[in-house]
Protein backbone atom coordinates (compact mmCIF):
# COMPACT_ATOMS: atom_id res chain seq x y z
CA UNK A 1 0.00 0.00 0.00
CA UNK A 2 3.01 2.13 0.59
CA UNK A 3 4.25 1.68 -2.52
CA UNK A 4 0.70 2.36 -4.52
CA UNK A 5 0.59 5.37 -2.16
CA UNK A 6 3.73 7.15 -3.46
CA UNK A 7 2.81 6.08 -6.81
CA UNK A 8 -0.37 8.05 -6.96
CA UNK A 9 1.09 10.87 -5.04
CA UNK A 10 3.69 11.11 -7.88
CA UNK A 11 1.53 10.82 -10.20
CA UNK A 12 -0.80 13.66 -9.11
CA UNK A 13 2.26 16.08 -8.66
CA UNK A 14 3.48 15.34 -11.88
CA UNK A 15 -0.14 16.22 -13.51
CA UNK A 16 0.16 19.32 -11.74
CA UNK A 17 3.65 20.13 -13.18
CA UNK A 18 2.65 19.69 -16.09
CA UNK A 19 -0.79 21.71 -16.60
CA UNK A 20 2.05 24.69 -14.57
CA UNK A 21 4.13 23.99 -17.70
CA UNK A 22 0.96 24.25 -20.63
CA UNK A 23 -0.74 27.28 -18.20
CA UNK A 24 2.60 29.25 -18.09
CA UNK A 25 2.78 28.51 -21.76
CA UNK A 26 -0.75 29.83 -22.06
CA UNK A 27 -0.43 33.23 -20.10
CA UNK A 28 3.47 33.57 -20.15
CA UNK A 29 3.65 34.33 -24.07
CA UNK A 30 4.63 38.07 -24.62
CA UNK A 31 2.23 39.69 -26.85
CA UNK A 32 1.87 36.56 -28.65
CA UNK A 33 -1.05 38.87 -31.13
CA UNK A 34 1.41 41.47 -31.56
CA UNK A 35 4.04 39.43 -32.61
CA UNK A 36 2.24 37.70 -35.13
CA UNK A 37 1.22 40.80 -36.71
CA UNK A 38 5.10 42.36 -36.24
CA UNK A 39 6.97 39.60 -37.52
CA UNK A 40 5.53 39.94 -41.10
CA UNK A 41 8.11 42.91 -41.12
CA UNK A 42 10.77 40.91 -40.06
CA UNK A 43 13.07 38.52 -42.55
CA UNK A 44 11.68 35.30 -42.14
CA UNK A 45 14.97 33.60 -42.77
CA UNK A 46 16.57 35.28 -39.69
CA UNK A 47 13.35 34.48 -37.80
CA UNK A 48 13.91 31.01 -38.92
CA UNK A 49 17.45 31.04 -37.95
CA UNK A 50 16.44 32.01 -34.85
CA UNK A 51 14.15 29.39 -33.98
CA UNK A 52 17.52 27.17 -35.11
CA UNK A 53 19.50 28.83 -32.75
CA UNK A 54 17.10 28.03 -29.87
CA UNK A 55 16.92 24.54 -30.03
CA UNK A 56 21.11 24.52 -30.51
CA UNK A 57 20.56 26.48 -26.96
CA UNK A 58 18.48 23.33 -25.42
CA UNK A 59 20.86 20.99 -26.70
CA UNK A 60 23.51 22.66 -25.02
CA UNK A 61 21.98 22.28 -21.80
CA UNK A 62 20.89 18.62 -22.66
CA UNK A 63 25.03 18.21 -22.96
CA UNK A 64 25.45 19.74 -19.98
CA UNK A 65 22.95 18.30 -17.79
CA UNK A 66 24.50 14.58 -19.03
CA UNK A 67 27.94 15.92 -17.79
CA UNK A 68 26.68 16.81 -14.36
CA UNK A 69 24.37 14.12 -13.91
CA UNK A 70 26.54 11.20 -15.79
CA UNK A 71 24.46 8.54 -13.70
CA UNK A 72 21.67 8.69 -15.85
CA UNK A 73 20.94 6.82 -18.50
CA UNK A 74 21.07 9.22 -21.45
CA UNK A 75 17.96 8.78 -22.84
CA UNK A 76 16.87 9.83 -18.98
CA UNK A 77 19.25 12.71 -18.49
CA UNK A 78 17.50 14.32 -22.15
CA UNK A 79 14.33 14.00 -21.07
CA UNK A 80 15.00 15.34 -17.84
CA UNK A 81 17.05 17.74 -18.76
CA UNK A 82 14.33 19.17 -21.33
CA UNK A 83 11.65 19.21 -18.66
CA UNK A 84 13.59 21.49 -16.86
CA UNK A 85 13.96 23.59 -19.84
CA UNK A 86 10.44 23.61 -20.53
CA UNK A 87 9.58 24.67 -16.61
CA UNK A 88 12.04 27.64 -16.52
CA UNK A 89 10.54 28.86 -19.47
CA UNK A 90 7.59 29.46 -18.04
CA UNK A 91 8.52 30.12 -14.44
CA UNK A 92 11.55 32.48 -14.31
CA UNK A 93 13.07 32.14 -10.78
CA UNK A 94 17.47 31.70 -12.62
CA UNK A 95 16.72 28.33 -13.17
CA UNK A 96 15.58 27.35 -10.32
CA UNK A 97 12.31 25.98 -10.75
CA UNK A 98 13.94 23.78 -12.88
CA UNK A 99 16.59 22.43 -10.98
CA UNK A 100 13.26 21.80 -8.07
CA UNK A 101 11.78 19.86 -10.80
CA UNK A 102 15.08 17.52 -11.58
CA UNK A 103 15.26 17.14 -7.53
CA UNK A 104 12.14 15.46 -7.26
CA UNK A 105 11.88 13.57 -10.20
CA UNK A 106 15.89 12.30 -9.21
CA UNK A 107 14.34 12.22 -5.60
CA UNK A 108 11.71 9.68 -6.68
CA UNK A 109 14.11 7.36 -8.63
CA UNK A 110 16.16 6.92 -5.14
CA UNK A 111 18.94 9.73 -5.19
CA UNK A 112 19.97 11.07 -1.80
CA UNK A 113 19.13 14.32 -0.90
CA UNK A 114 22.85 15.05 -0.42
CA UNK A 115 23.98 13.69 -3.80
CA UNK A 116 21.29 15.91 -5.71
CA UNK A 117 21.86 19.05 -3.70
CA UNK A 118 25.54 18.53 -4.84
CA UNK A 119 24.72 18.23 -8.73
CA UNK A 120 22.13 21.01 -8.50
CA UNK A 121 24.81 23.60 -7.04
CA UNK A 122 26.87 22.12 -9.73
CA UNK A 123 24.59 22.89 -13.10
CA UNK A 124 23.83 25.93 -11.29
CA UNK A 125 27.24 27.38 -11.41
CA UNK A 126 28.24 25.98 -14.42
CA UNK A 127 25.27 28.01 -16.21
CA UNK A 128 25.94 31.21 -13.70
CA UNK A 129 29.83 31.36 -14.05
CA UNK A 130 29.23 31.42 -18.13
CA UNK A 131 26.79 34.07 -17.95
CA UNK A 132 29.30 35.87 -15.28
CA UNK A 133 32.28 35.73 -16.73
CA UNK A 134 30.71 36.97 -19.98
CA UNK A 135 29.59 40.10 -18.48
CA UNK A 136 33.41 40.90 -17.33
CA UNK A 137 34.74 39.63 -20.31
CA UNK A 138 32.56 41.89 -22.60
CA UNK A 139 31.89 44.65 -19.72
CA UNK A 140 35.38 45.79 -19.39
CA UNK A 141 36.56 46.01 -22.70
CA UNK A 142 33.86 47.81 -23.73
CA UNK A 143 34.06 50.61 -21.15
CA UNK A 144 37.35 50.81 -22.20
CA UNK A 145 36.43 51.34 -25.91
CA UNK A 146 37.53 47.80 -27.35
CA UNK A 147 34.16 46.76 -28.17
CA UNK A 148 31.83 48.43 -30.02
CA UNK A 149 28.86 49.31 -27.40
CA UNK A 150 28.47 51.82 -24.76
CA UNK A 151 31.07 53.40 -22.79
CA UNK A 152 28.51 54.42 -19.90
CA UNK A 153 30.35 52.82 -17.00
CA UNK A 154 26.88 52.39 -15.24
CA UNK A 155 26.14 49.72 -17.88
CA UNK A 156 29.73 48.06 -18.81
CA UNK A 157 31.53 48.73 -15.90
CA UNK A 158 29.39 48.72 -12.81
CA UNK A 159 28.28 45.51 -13.90
CA UNK A 160 31.57 43.73 -14.80
CA UNK A 161 32.75 44.90 -11.15
CA UNK A 162 29.96 43.43 -9.31
CA UNK A 163 30.39 40.04 -11.32
CA UNK A 164 34.03 40.19 -10.08
CA UNK A 165 32.51 40.59 -6.76
CA UNK A 166 30.21 37.62 -7.10
CA UNK A 167 32.85 35.27 -8.18
CA UNK A 168 34.94 36.10 -5.44
CA UNK A 169 32.03 36.34 -2.91
CA UNK A 170 30.59 32.59 -3.96
CA UNK A 171 34.03 31.92 -3.61
CA UNK A 172 34.54 32.72 0.19
CA UNK A 173 31.21 31.71 0.69
CA UNK A 174 31.92 27.83 -0.69
CA UNK A 175 35.32 28.12 1.42
CA UNK A 176 34.07 28.85 4.89
CA UNK A 177 30.66 26.35 3.88
CA UNK A 178 33.85 23.62 3.02
CA UNK A 179 34.95 24.61 7.12
CA UNK A 180 32.02 24.87 8.82
CA UNK A 181 30.86 21.21 7.48
CA UNK A 182 34.49 19.79 8.61
CA UNK A 183 32.79 21.06 12.43
CA UNK A 184 31.42 18.11 14.38
CA UNK A 185 28.45 20.31 15.05
CA UNK A 186 27.68 20.35 11.58
CA UNK A 187 27.94 16.89 10.56
CA UNK A 188 24.07 16.15 10.13
CA UNK A 189 20.60 18.22 9.37
CA UNK A 190 19.55 20.37 6.41
CA UNK A 191 22.36 23.34 7.44
CA UNK A 192 24.76 20.62 7.06
CA UNK A 193 23.39 19.09 3.32
CA UNK A 194 23.06 22.60 2.16
CA UNK A 195 26.41 23.78 3.40
CA UNK A 196 28.32 19.89 2.30
CA UNK A 197 26.10 20.70 -1.13
CA UNK A 198 27.49 24.75 -1.71
CA UNK A 199 30.83 23.70 -1.41
CA UNK A 200 31.02 20.11 -3.31
CA UNK A 201 28.96 22.07 -5.92
CA UNK A 202 31.46 24.96 -6.27
CA UNK A 203 34.71 22.79 -6.30
CA UNK A 204 33.79 20.37 -8.41
CA UNK A 205 32.69 22.87 -10.56
CA UNK A 206 36.19 24.54 -10.56
CA UNK A 207 37.77 20.90 -11.11
CA UNK A 208 35.78 20.39 -14.32
CA UNK A 209 36.77 23.57 -15.68
CA UNK A 210 40.47 22.98 -14.80
CA UNK A 211 40.12 19.16 -16.54
CA UNK A 212 38.34 21.26 -19.65
CA UNK A 213 36.05 18.32 -20.43
CA UNK A 214 34.51 19.45 -23.73
CA UNK A 215 30.65 19.00 -22.12
CA UNK A 216 31.11 21.73 -20.68
CA UNK A 217 31.12 23.66 -24.44
CA UNK A 218 27.13 23.16 -23.52
CA UNK A 219 26.93 25.41 -20.59
CA UNK A 220 28.35 28.11 -23.02
CA UNK A 221 26.20 27.09 -26.25
CA UNK A 222 23.48 27.69 -23.90
CA UNK A 223 23.82 30.86 -23.02
CA UNK A 224 25.41 32.19 -26.50
CA UNK A 225 23.03 30.49 -28.84
CA UNK A 226 19.81 32.08 -26.98
CA UNK A 227 22.11 35.30 -27.32
CA UNK A 228 22.23 34.76 -30.76
CA UNK A 229 18.20 34.44 -31.35
CA UNK A 230 17.99 37.69 -29.85
CA UNK A 231 20.99 38.67 -32.26
CA UNK A 232 18.96 37.63 -35.09
CA UNK A 233 15.31 38.64 -34.24
CA UNK A 234 17.01 42.20 -34.47
CA UNK A 235 18.93 41.26 -37.59
CA UNK A 236 15.22 40.51 -39.08
CA UNK A 237 14.52 44.08 -39.67
CA UNK A 238 17.49 44.93 -41.87
CA UNK A 239 19.99 46.21 -39.63
CA UNK A 240 22.71 43.68 -38.35
CA UNK A 241 23.63 45.39 -34.89
CA UNK A 242 26.59 44.77 -32.40
CA UNK A 243 26.70 41.70 -31.54
CA UNK A 244 28.88 42.58 -28.33
CA UNK A 245 26.26 45.29 -27.56
CA UNK A 246 23.16 43.03 -28.32
CA UNK A 247 25.39 40.25 -25.95
CA UNK A 248 26.09 43.12 -23.15
CA UNK A 249 22.31 44.26 -23.05
CA UNK A 250 21.29 40.76 -23.07
CA UNK A 251 23.56 39.81 -20.00
CA UNK A 252 21.92 43.10 -18.10
CA UNK A 253 18.57 42.53 -19.00
CA UNK A 254 18.31 39.33 -18.41
CA UNK A 255 18.93 40.08 -14.47
CA UNK A 256 15.39 40.61 -14.98
CA UNK A 257 14.67 36.89 -15.12
CA UNK A 258 14.92 36.33 -11.81
CA UNK A 259 11.27 37.62 -10.90
CA UNK A 260 8.76 35.10 -10.38
CA UNK A 261 6.42 35.40 -12.53
CA UNK A 262 5.04 33.29 -15.72
CA UNK A 263 7.69 33.39 -18.35
CA UNK A 264 9.02 36.44 -16.71
CA UNK A 265 5.68 38.06 -18.69
CA UNK A 266 6.44 42.06 -18.71
CA UNK A 267 9.87 41.85 -16.67
CA UNK A 268 12.03 40.82 -18.77
CA UNK A 269 10.77 42.48 -21.92
CA UNK A 270 11.07 45.27 -19.99
CA UNK A 271 14.40 44.64 -19.31
CA UNK A 272 15.97 44.13 -22.57
CA UNK A 273 14.07 46.93 -24.47
CA UNK A 274 15.61 49.31 -21.96
CA UNK A 275 18.96 47.96 -22.01
CA UNK A 276 19.29 47.58 -25.89
CA UNK A 277 18.40 51.34 -25.79
CA UNK A 278 20.34 52.10 -23.70
CA UNK A 279 23.22 50.43 -26.01
CA UNK A 280 22.12 52.67 -29.00
CA UNK A 281 20.22 50.33 -30.66
CA UNK A 282 17.05 52.17 -32.78
CA UNK A 283 14.44 52.43 -33.88
CA UNK A 284 12.04 51.56 -30.06
CA UNK A 285 9.36 50.22 -31.85
CA UNK A 286 11.59 47.85 -34.17
CA UNK A 287 13.20 46.98 -30.98
CA UNK A 288 10.14 46.32 -28.92
CA UNK A 289 9.08 44.28 -32.22
CA UNK A 290 12.75 42.45 -32.03
CA UNK A 291 12.19 41.46 -28.07
CA UNK A 292 8.44 40.17 -28.82
CA UNK A 293 9.42 37.53 -31.04
CA UNK A 294 12.75 36.51 -29.11
CA UNK A 295 10.78 36.03 -25.94
CA UNK A 296 8.01 33.86 -28.30
CA UNK A 297 10.59 31.87 -29.49
CA UNK A 298 12.72 31.39 -26.46
CA UNK A 299 9.00 30.39 -24.19
CA UNK A 300 7.57 28.38 -27.05
CA UNK A 301 10.55 26.01 -28.25
CA UNK A 302 11.90 24.81 -24.54
CA UNK A 303 8.27 24.63 -23.39
CA UNK A 304 6.82 22.97 -26.11
CA UNK A 305 9.95 20.41 -26.43
CA UNK A 306 9.99 19.76 -22.58
CA UNK A 307 5.86 19.38 -22.14
CA UNK A 308 6.34 16.39 -24.88
CA UNK A 309 9.78 15.40 -22.62
CA UNK A 310 8.08 15.82 -19.06
CA UNK A 311 5.25 13.75 -20.70
CA UNK A 312 7.26 10.73 -21.93
CA UNK A 313 9.37 11.24 -18.56
CA UNK A 314 6.45 11.05 -16.05
CA UNK A 315 5.53 7.64 -16.36
CA UNK A 316 8.52 6.49 -14.74
CA UNK A 317 8.30 9.38 -11.81
CA UNK A 318 9.20 6.95 -9.08
CA UNK A 319 10.56 4.03 -10.39
CA UNK A 320 14.37 2.37 -10.23
CA UNK A 321 16.86 4.58 -11.45
CA UNK A 322 18.13 3.10 -15.15
CA UNK A 323 21.85 3.71 -14.77
CA UNK A 324 23.85 4.80 -17.56
CA UNK A 325 26.06 2.19 -19.24
CA UNK A 326 29.42 1.68 -18.57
Amino acid sequence: MADQSRTLRNSIISLAVFFILLAGLLTGVPGLRSAAERITDADPAWIAAGVVMELLSCLGYVVLFELVFGMLSRRTATRLSLSELAMNSVVSVSGLAGIALGAWVLRGEGLSVERIAKRSVLIFVLTSAVNVTAVIVIGLPMWAGLLPGSRRALITLVPALAALVTIAGVLALATWARRATARRSLEHGRLAVALTALSGGVFEALALIRRRDWKLLGAVAYWLFDNLVLYACLAAFGHAPSFWAVAMAYLVGMLANTIPVPGGFVAVEGGLVGMLLLFGLRPASQVLAAVVIYRAISLWIPALIGSLAFLSLRREIGKPLAPAPG
